[in-house]
């Protein structure tokens, strides 16, 4: 029979059967599975507050006989005066419901009506101040909610800058650590630049070292093919002259009746005769012999005649 009978929950007012109901050893208070499983974690009972003790809730089984309205109305009253701060919010708003019905089953003008409606009427007494902290700690809790979740958002943007100044940190590290192999490579290239400009300045000098010799060989040369010059203008200037002399030396026939016919010097051993002036005696007599074959050219391979 314990199967088919119901038993209210003193915590959410719901009816269950009773294998459904769990049992405090320490105080004997029986729970739902859910308001069980829901209170199971508190260290006192949610119904009369005792300790639970270290024992585990016990299913029990019982015989019951069928309540009639009265009592179901006096064991309204009796939860509706255990109702408290502790209690779940959900077994508050059950409440009404249950008073409804119960009036149902019940004359209005019974003592029970009136003890149900007083029991109800202390637990608006009793409730209106909780539900009034209730709201208050609702706004402090709001408040709380909301400066927490101010909070939050600065502990992000915190998070975010203490973020950024790292990667800043990285990124000065990295760099400082690119500027010094930029120096290093700078300095490297430096010295480089150095060997090569006074490498550049080395050949430079040579350079005009090399330009200046060439100059004064260029001078120097000059010079000799102007004295070349000079000699081939002389050299042909003889061979000039000895054309001339050539021609006037072959064997002329003298004028019988020219007063310088005896100043003639015969040199057929030489095979040139060469006539003088009057004015001549005061030179020794000069002979001027025939040039052979091939005399120019070798006069043309002469050393320099300094002029």
């Amino acid at each position: 029979m314990s199967a088919n009978v119901k038993v209210r929950c003193d915590v959410c007012f719901e009816s269950y059967p009773l294998d459904l109901f769990r049992f405090l050893p320490a105080c004997g208070h029986g729970l739902c599975i859910v308001c069980s499983e829901k209170t199971l974690q508190k260290r006192n009972c949610a119904i009369c507050r005792h300790p639970k003790g270290f024992q585990d809730p016990v299913q029990i089984f019982l015989t019951f006989a069928e309540s009639s309205p009265v009592d179901k109305a006096h064991s309204v009253i009796d939860n509706l005066t255990r109702i408290g701060p502790e209690t779940m919010p959900i077994s508050v708003q059950k409440a009404g419901r249950k008073i409804r019905h119960v009036m149902r089953d019940i004359d209005p003008e019974d003592d029970i009506a009136r003890e149900l409606l007083e029991a109800a009427k202390n637990l608006d007494e009793r409730i209106y101040p909780l539900f009034l902290d209730l709201d208050l700690a609702n706004d402090k809790v709001a408040m709380l909610t909301a400066e927490i979740e101010e909070l939050r958002q600065e502990l992000k943007v915190a998070e975010s800058k203490d973020d950024e100044m790292k990667e800043l940190r990285r990124s000065l590290a990295e760099s400082r650590t690119e500027t010094r192999s930029t120096l290093a490579v700078a300095a490297k290239n430096k010295a480089v630049a150095l060997k090569e400009r006074d490498e550049n300045a080395r050949l430079s000098r040579a350079v005009q070292r090399q330009l200046s010799d060439l100059t004064s060989k260029e001078e120097e040369n000059a010079i000799l093919h102007a004295k070349l010059t000079r000699r081939d203008n002389r050299i042909s200037l003889l061979e000039k002259k000895l054309k001339v002399l050539s021609r006037t030396v072959q064997h002329p026939r003298p004028d019988e009746n020219d007063p310088d016919e005896s100043l003639q010097i015969d040199n057929s051993a030489e095979g040139i005769r060469i006539p003088r002036k009057s004015n001549d005696w005061l030179e020794p007599a000069r002979v001027i012999r025939k040039p052979a074959r091939g005399a120019f050219k070798r006069a043309q391979t002469m050393p320099d005649i300094e002029l």
